[in-house]
């Protein structure tokens, strides 16, 4: 890892709302946390490191619109869960691991609904409405837009 890339991360942090942070790149590891010092370190097995970014995600009121994907359309009253930024849409924090949320699940303000992978980060996206999730509307594993509808909760 060179010093740029460790000065470059250095500052995505301190503009961050990040309270830890840790990247590994090769045979480097650099862990950053608010009141600790800064640490790069040699690791002896490279892996990916996986940090939590809270996202704070948008929500709309459903409107009757002509789906393309041969969906039906949203009814009176659901709102849309949709993509706060533009990654990789995972429904589940490891593949070993069960999904955050699945068509039946009732799910309360703040709940984690899915995570989206942008630039290595795994960031959580936050639910920001009450109800029960009728529909997924992306695949495990897609790449999503910003404002993409994810998912359909009534």
């Amino acid at each position: 890892m060179q010093y740029d890339q460790i000065k470059e991360l250095i500052q995505i942090f301190e503009h961050s709302d990040l309270n830890n942070m840790e990247v590994t790149l090769g045979d480097a590891s650099v862990k950053l946390g608010r009141g600790m010092a800064n640490a790069v370190e040699e690791s002896p097995e490279a892996q990916m490191v996986q940090t939590a970014v809270k996202v704070e995600n948008p929500v709309t009121d459903a409107a009757p619109t002509t789906v393309e994907t041969g969906k039906t359309e949203p009814a009176a009253g659901d709102k849309i869960v949709t993509a706060p930024i533009v990654g990789t849409f995972y429904r589940a924090s490891a593949p070993d691991q069960p999904p955050f949320v699945k068509v039946g699940d009732t799910i309360a303000k703040g709940d984690v609904v899915c995570i989206i992978e942008a630039m290595k980060f795994m960031n959580e996206v936050i639910s920001e409405v009450d109800g029960t999730i009728t529909e997924i509307l992306v695949e495990d594993a897609q790449f999503v837009e910003f404002g993409q509808e994810l998912f359909r909760v009534k």
